[in-house]
């Protein structure tokens, strides 16, 4: 018995019987010799399965065939149910192989569902009384009932050198030499065109030959997972906040047929296995973890340790659906990202951050977003709009570089690890198709903090020449010093304005600042909204991976 394959939560679902043709990666025993390799692979394509490719650095299998095959040679059965607002079907039965199929330890990608959800969120269309820098503009119909120390009107969007100035980088710190890879799903191949008109547009270099590179994915199933429109935004964001970050770094941009967990684990592995090794991998999607099986979590921890063991360091978004009380199906019960929750990778959560018209820090706090009314101040139904993910896994164990630092309850993996900038109402300018034409529109979530510090590592990295694979026990030697700007709960909070013609029954809100929505909220020290705090100027570059 392959204990573990089948979750807990399909073990009730109606069975179905599929036609489809399915692909899955099994996973082989670390003691598996080459002979038993080799009758597992026998006993697979006997079953009707076909191995389509072997990837030995993470001793795995890829495989193909009808669903029958898989349910037959398995022992199980599959079935059709809903979780966390997802259509899936899953084994429900834990899965079982023969004595001569030994070598085989489990099998990750059997659950088909849209696990994996691009984590930007967009600011509102944007308003016409919006603030260029912190406090440019406010509302003199800001309600009395409502009395916070730092208030302006929504930001319209910061430019690429204000998102420099939000981690202090000095003039000097370029990239170069650095390669940033960024896995997404699907491909558009206008990016670079609008990269370069967006950039060009603020008096900054273009593209130089060769500095962007993308893969498309082999078969996009265009038909899931919102469709490329669902991921575009996500994939120019990415791409404009490291161009932003490290103007010179190189950018390579892998994308999946797909977002289910086994395809974008599979991709990450690409990326790292690329002819040339990236200095960081920035993966910016996420879902709920408990979406993914113990063979899914099995390959993206092989993956992580593999990108590791050749100095690559990953860093995922931890979501924008805070502790997840109000997603999906949780009927108020937390939970945190994957694949943001495995240890094995460096956690990214989420600031809100008001730059004066010096790009200096006005206010910043975590990003924890209330809305209200702004004509009397009510709280406006759930409270919670947005902010970033983070808690305590229910999967992974505290990893050491956690528990001797951290005093906090549980024993699970603590997340998230590190922040940046989120909140899309202090948001980044992003160039994006639309209608046929580039729009420039504010844009944030966990999304743009995960390049941003996936940049500055790479960064980091490119100036001293320190070879670190994960970064997170790194970042934690750290804590407390000038290289992390720690973040606490700030008295602050932005005015919108709707334009009359969007036909909302209420034009203005008030967006409140890190005042604890749900359960989550920054706090001196490690906290669930920000980490650690937010890497920092040339105390951060020069004293990254020195200590540990």
């Amino acid at each position: 018995m392959l204990t573990a394959t089948a979750p807990g939560w399909a073990s009730s679902a109606a069975e179905v019987s599929l036609d489809a043709r399915l692909t899955a990666t099994v996973l082989l025993a670390d003691s598996a010799t080459a002979a038993e390799t080799s009758a597992a692979r026998s006993w697979l394509e006997t079953a009707g399965i076909d191995v389509i490719r072997e990837r030995e650095s993470v001793r795995a299998l890829s495989v193909t065939g009808p669903a029958s095959a898989f349910a037959s040679a398995f022992d199980t059965a599959f079935g059709e149910t809903t979780v966390d607002g997802r259509a899936a079907v899953a084994p429900t039965r834990d899965l079982s192989v023969p004595r001569e199929a030994g070598a085989i330890e489990s099998v990750a990608g059997l659950v088909d569902t849209d696990a994996m959800s691009p984590s930007t969120d967009a600011a509102p269309v944007r308003s016409d009384d919006c603030a260029a820098y912190w406090g440019q503009t406010l509302s003199s119909s800001w309600p009395s009932s409502v009395q916070v120390e730092h208030r302006s009107n929504a930001l319209c969007g910061y430019g690429p050198t204000q998102l420099r100035a939000i981690h202090q980088l000095p003039a000097d710190a370029r990239g170069a030499g650095a390669t940033v890879a960024i896995v997404g799903v699907f491909d558009d191949d206008t990016v670079a065109a609008n990269t370069d008109a967006y950039f060009a547009r603020e008096g900054l270099p273009t593209l130089r030959e060769g500095q962007y590179t993308h893969h498309a994915s082999a078969n996009p199933d265009v038909t899931r997972c919102g469709g490329p429109s669902a991921w575009t935004v996500e994939q120019h964001l990415d791409v404009q906040a490291v161009r932003a970050m490290a103007p010179d770094a190189d950018i390579v941009y892998w994308g999946a047929d797909d977002c289910l967990a086994a395809t974008l684990y599979l991709r990450v592995l690409d990326a790292v296995e690329a002819p040339v090794t990236p200095s960081v991998v920035s993966l910016s999607f996420g879902g709920p973890e408990e979406l993914d099986t113990d063979a899914d979590r099995t390959l993206l921890n092989r993956v992580l340790v593999e990108a590791a063991s050749r100095g690559v360091s990953v860093f995922a978004s931890s979501g924008n659906d805070g502790d997840y009380s109000l997603a999906g199906d949780h009927h108020d019960e937390t939970d945190v990202a994957t694949p943001a929750s495995s240890p094995y990778v460096t956690a990214v959560g989420g600031a809100s951050v008001g730059l004066d018209a010096d790009n200096r820090i006005a206010v910043e706090a975590g990003w924890e977003v209330q809305t209200r009314f702004a004509q009397n101040g009510g709280i406006i139904p759930p409270g919670f709009v947005y902010g970033a993910g983070g808690g305590e896994s229910a999967f992974y164990p505290r990893p050491s570089w956690q528990s001797e630092r951290i005093a906090h309850s549980g024993s699970g993996r603590l997340v998230p690890d590190v922040a940046s900038l989120a909140d899309p109402n202090t948001g980044f300018t992003v160039a994006v198709p639309r209608n046929g034409a580039v729009s420039y529109e504010a844009h944030g979530g966990t999304s743009l903090a995960t390049p941003m510090v996936a940049s500055m590592v790479a960064i980091a990295k490119a100036r001293t020449g320190v070879d670190v694979g994960l970064a997170a026990p790194f970042l934690y030697a750290l804590s407390g010093s000038s290289a992390i700007r720690d973040v606490v709960p700030a008295s602050a909070g932005t005015w919108y304005r709707r334009d009359k013609s969007t036909g909302q029954l209420w034009l203005e809100t008030l967006y409140l600042w890190d005042a604890r929505p749900q359960s989550l909220q920054s706090a001196t020290g490690w906290d669930p909204v920000t980490g650690v705090g937010i890497p920092t100027g040339t105390a951060f570059l020069d004293r990254f991976g020195a200590e540990k």
